[in-house]
């Protein structure tokens, strides 16, 4: 306080503390003390009286103003004419006390503090948001999509991503614009729509895709978001747009490769149909056409053996049962290779099938070939499938057969049939305890033409298994082998798994309908 009674300023400090307040107070005389207080007490409130004569209140105001502008500054005196007072308030004094009315200090010091402490917390307040805005321009500045602000319909900050965007160079070419103007006039209502619902809602707009027109005319495919927010204090809308012409391009080149593709797969389908015709054609010229050459080597050899057998020696009748064997042989080869043409070419149909009653149909029908022959069957409850029924009878009829064949050397032979499930498929499996194979040429085995044994041992034309594998193929399944020389062999093939739901309803239906 700036005092020169002693007593008066220790009137001051008693008024304060019956007015509830706690506090330190230092009295000064003088400027040199005055300013040395200022610096060394810093205090929260000064209070002077008007005319101390070593130094003036106006004096002292006008420091305070300078040094300390937060600090609020009351006239204490003892008398204050009008144009005074309004003088001391119009120089930054916060409020003036008269002496003989010390009951009023207390409020006015309460309203000044309160003052003084509203004005720091809305300087404080400025300055966050000061910071706040520079450290948001300063991020959306790294931001590599562009990004503005627009505050009553006009944009008020953009990017330098922005900028490139909407290729200004000046930013006057695009601050205090609309935004709607840089949006494809197709589009604006929509964007209009959609701004005015993010103001009124205080919502944020999803990524949606617009055109831009730049500033050259030119138009930019965009996806665009906004959220609102506030701007240097007023309501706004913070609005990011990334551009997707790269995207978009790659989206046509797909749509173009696509087509080409379909195009081509037209063009490649014309030419397997042409090719099926072809295959037709020449299956339809093996089965007639050579046959028929066949037939007569065939019908020549036996006309030569009844007429003239007994002009032959035995190494001459050898070399006619060599002719007869190879026709034979030919025509079994005609044959398979027909069968494993038709197999590729045979029209699917799909059903769920019961592959027991297939296993069992394939033995009846090899009854006549095991009749003489001493065989252990072992034969497994096996699984439904889903599949072509003939496709799957020649597969296991192929496989059987191929069993029955290498098991006969063995007495008795054992030939085990059985499957399982396993996730979405059906593994069947038919093994033997025949002569068994090389693993090292287990990649031979289903191969067109591939045999593991001589033909003199086995009969055979190598189509038998590149059949199997086909056919399982057409099925969506696999194929595999294992086996070991003399120790016989197990062949596995994998088929799609019935499909439950199909049944449960099937057989719901049929509960209903009883």
């Amino acid at each position: 306080m700036l005092e020169e009674k002693a007593r008066d300023a220790e009137l001051v400090q008693e008024i304060l503390k019956d007015g509830g307040f706690e506090f330190s107070f230092r009295r000064v005389q003088t400027e040199a003390e005055f300013i040395k207080a200022l610096e060394d007490f810093r205090p929260a409130l000064v209070l002077s009286d008007h005319c101390p004569p070593a130094f003036d209140a106006f004096s002292a105001l006008s420091i305070v103003r300078k040094r300390s502008p937060h600090v609020p500054f009351i006239f204490v005196t003892g008398s204050l004419g009008e144009e005074m007072a309004i003088k001391a308030l119009k120089s930054g004094a916060a409020d003036f006390v008269l002496k003989h009315h010390m009951s009023t200090l207390p409020p006015a010091v309460q309203r000044a503090l309160h003052h003084a402490e509203s004005r720091v917390e809305r300087r404080r307040s400025q300055e966050q948001l000061h910071s706040s805005e520079e450290r948001y321009r300063s991020l959306v500045e790294l931001s590599p999509d562009a990004l503005f602000v627009q505050t009553d319909g006009q944009i008020v900050f953009i990017n330098s991503a922005g900028l490139k965007l909407f290729d200004g160079s000046d930013p006057d070419l695009v601050l205090g614009k609309s935004a709607l103007e840089f949006v494809h006039p197709d589009d604006r209502n929509r964007v209009q729509r959609a701004m005015n619902r993010l103001l009124r809602e205080q919502k944020s707009i999803p990524f949606t895709e617009v055109r831009v027109l730049r500033v050259d005319g030119r138009i930019v495919d965009v996806e665009m978001a906004a959220s609102p927010m506030k701007f240097e204090g007023r309501p706004a809308a913070q609005v990011i747009v990334h551009d997707i012409s790269e995207r978009k391009a790659a989206e046509e080149e797909i749509r173009r490769l696509n087509s080409e593709l379909e195009q081509r797969v037209v063009a490649r389908t014309a030419e397997l149909e042409a090719a099926n015709k072809e295959l037709e054609a020449f299956s339809y010229s093996v089965s007639h056409d050579l046959r028929a050459p066949l037939r007569h080597i065939e019908g020549f050899v036996e006309i030569f053996r009844t007429t003239k057998e007994s002009l032959l020696d035995e190494e001459a009748k050898g070399y006619l049962q060599t002719i007869a064997d190879a026709a034979r042989q030919m025509g079994r080869l005609i044959d398979d290779l027909l069968m494993f043409s038709r197999t590729a070419r045979a029209e699917f149909r799909k059903s769920t099938i019961n592959l027991n009653d297939i296993v069992q149909n394939v033995l009846r029908e090899l009854t006549l070939d095991t009749a003489s022959r001493e065989i252990e069957w072992k034969i497994g409850k096996l699984p439904a499938a889903e599949g072509d029924a003939n496709l799957v009878h020649q597969v296991f009829s192929n496989l059987i057969c191929n069993a029955l064949k290498y098991t006969r050397p063995r007495k008795p032979a054992r030939i085990e049939i059985g499957g399982k499930t396993s996730g979405d498929e059906v593994v069947i499996f038919v093994k033997d305890n025949g002569v068994g194979f090389d693993m090292r040429y287990v990649h031979k085995l289903f191969g067109v033409f591939q045999r593991l044994h001589r033909a003199v041992e086995f009969e055979g034309t190598g189509i038998g298994l590149a059949n199997v594998r086909r056919i399982i193929h057409r099925h969506g399944g696999r194929t595999w082998a294992r086996g070991e020389i003399d120790a016989g062999a197990t062949f596995y093939f994998t088929l799609p798994k019935a499909a439950t739901r199909k049944r449960e309803e099937s057989e719901s239906t049929h509960v209903l309908t009883e």
